[in-house]
């Protein structure tokens, strides 16, 4: 029981961190990192978490309803976990009920009955609280999204809003990418199955796993397999850069695209830049990890290229974004967004466009991505530069036949909500015209 409690007491914290501003999955990492929990207790304690996350706005109207105010922050914390066990996972309702309380003495001694008054409440009343979401906030409430964020969604994907938002909520899996300049495929395949992992689907040198079991291996130790997304992977396969080549990825840190290029082709030159001190060093560890001779590193602001006196023939713009593409790995995103962010973001990406177009050279292509599927940072940039730049042309964004997607007028590419596996992403390829 000790253990136990211990454990609950760790989520209690730990989510409270997370919605004081830490990412979920790297809190995560963090406190399996530094506490010896079995492999059953940490998909426990993901699972939960990722509960409690991605139902989060659901779960505080469920506590709302059954009391007026939560004064202690923890003690909400502990709430929102017991809730998640209640209605979201095969539990013992008298069993979470008691452990709650016994973590609330931990806590604080004083709220043990409140604890336990208000779990019951929720546990007795759920169905008539249910009854009583008003119908015009009933899809916010429900599914746990911002009322401002479904408004959208309704606007950008009127036919598949509901679907979109019901897939985010799903679980997120594990992928890497494996140097084919170090290890052949088959080895790879081989080494996965010694260590019990099974494949759940794969694109090129990126798998998606049934486990972590990887961590333990000396390959991805060394650096010769790596964490990456298929999205990711196939934005930079279709960068395609040529011998000679060179290269800029404008929003490098933490550096998996920078990798990816130096691994998938030979530039003559790459150039990753960031305008943070703290990614910069990121960016410096891989390359002193590494040791690319034709890669260099930079501290600069992506509205600023000029800055680095380089004209280039491939531009990688991994734009910053509202991220909405990756939510099931980082589901507190979405808590965190207003309509004025995405706003705001628009306009970042097109001085950070604009900048990358005054130092590409004629015949130079720009690989545009982003991590999210929101029209605004994505189709409708697009069509304001080919309106702006007229010598610019779209190219063909290249996806394996296996991969959903929807392909906007400008001949964009939205990795759909409807892979099981891959984050949601946005490619556009542009040329700049001889």
């Amino acid at each position: 029981m000790i253990k136990k409690n211990n454990i609950k007491l760790d989520m209690v914290n730990l989510l409270d961190e997370i919605q004081n501003g830490k990412y979920s999955n790297i809190q995560l990492n963090y406190y399996f990192s530094k506490n010896s929990y079995t492999k059953k207790e940490k998909m426990f304690i993901t699972n939960v978490i990722n509960i409690v996350i991605k139902n989060l706005i659901y779960i505080d109207y469920l506590i709302g309803k059954s009391v007026k105010n939560v004064k202690k922050r923890k003690i909400k914390q502990l709430l929102r976990i017991s809730v998640a066990q209640l209605f979201f996972m095969e539990s013992d309702n008298a069993g979470v009920i008691f452990e709650a309380g016994e973590i609330a003495k931990i806590l604080n001694a004083h709220q043990v009955g409140f604890v336990n008054a208000t779990l019951q409440t929720v546990l007795k009343n759920k169905e008539k609280f249910d009854d009583e979401i008003p119908q015009d906030k009933r899809e916010s409430i429900v599914l746990s999204y911002p009322q401002w964020f479904v408004n959208k969604m309704k606007i950008d994907y009127s036919d598949d809003y509901l679907k979109m938002l019901k897939s985010y909520k799903k679980r997120s899996y594990l992928s890497v990418r494996f140097d084919k300049n170090k290890i052949m495929k088959e080895k790879f395949e081989e080494t996965l199955k010694n260590i019990n992992t099974e494949i759940l689907f794969s694109i090129g040198e990126v798998y998606y796993l049934s486990n972590a079991n990887i961590f333990d291996t000396k390959i991805y130790k060394n650096g010769n397999v790596v964490i990456q997304d298929a999205s990711s992977y196939l934005a930079v396969k279709n960068l395609d850069v040529k011998d000679g080549d060179v290269v800029l990825d404008a929003c490098a840190a933490p550096g998996g695209k920078s990798l990816a290029i130096l691994q998938l082709f030979n530039p003559k030159k790459l150039i990753s830049t960031d305008i943070h001190e703290h990614k910069i060093k990121l960016l410096n560890e891989l390359k002193n990890k590494y040791g690319y001779s034709n890669f260099e590193v930079k501290l600069n602001d992506a509205t600023q290229i000029e800055n680095l006196d380089t004209t280039f023939d491939k531009i990688l713009l991994d734009m910053p974004c509202s991220g909405l593409g990756v939510l099931r790995k980082k589901p507190e995103k979405i808590y965190e967004l207003t309509a004025n962010d995405i706003k705001t973001l628009k306009k970042l990406q097109k001085k950070i466009f604009e900048s990358a177009y005054k130092c590409l050279k004629s015949d130079g292509e720009i690989l545009y991505s982003t991590c999210t599927f929101s029209k605004n940072e994505n189709t409708n940039n697009i069509q304001y530069f080919l309106e702006k730049y007229e010598d610019l042309e779209i190219l063909e964004v290249e996806i394996p036949k296996n991969i959903k997607t929807m392909r906007d007028e400008f001949g964009g590419v939205y990795i759909s909500y409807k892979n099981e596996y891959l984050d949601g992403f946005y490619i556009a390829k542009l040329r700049k015209k001889l």
